[in-house]
């Protein structure tokens, strides 16, 4: 069963968008960029631009999440045994 993540592709890119863009996003008539913005908007993560109409910058804590995602390490690729090891891992 794959665990369901927090954002999809497209939501961190809205996010992204509004943290270095003041403009309005290019595809916000599109339900999916026009969901994560209501989303985001009900959940503090962005607010109305003063003087872009339909443009968002993000909040405080808008950019504490924009912080996480940059901070994030690369993943690393990992064998497991059958008893649930870690044999080897990748440089």
């Amino acid at each position: 069963m794959t665990e369901k993540c927090p954002m999809t592709p497209n939501a961190i890119e809205i996010l992204l968008h509004c943290h270095v863009c003041p403009l309005p996003h290019p595809r916000r008539d599109a339900p999916a960029v026009a969901n994560e913005i209501q989303s985001f908007l009900a959940n503090g993560l962005i607010e109305d631009e003063p003087g872009s109409p339909g443009g968002y910058r993000t909040t405080e804590r808008g950019r504490l999440h924009v912080q996480q995602l940059c901070c994030m390490p690369w993943p690393k690729q990992a064998w497991i045994g059958a008893d649930g090891k870690v044999l080897e891992l990748d440089a």
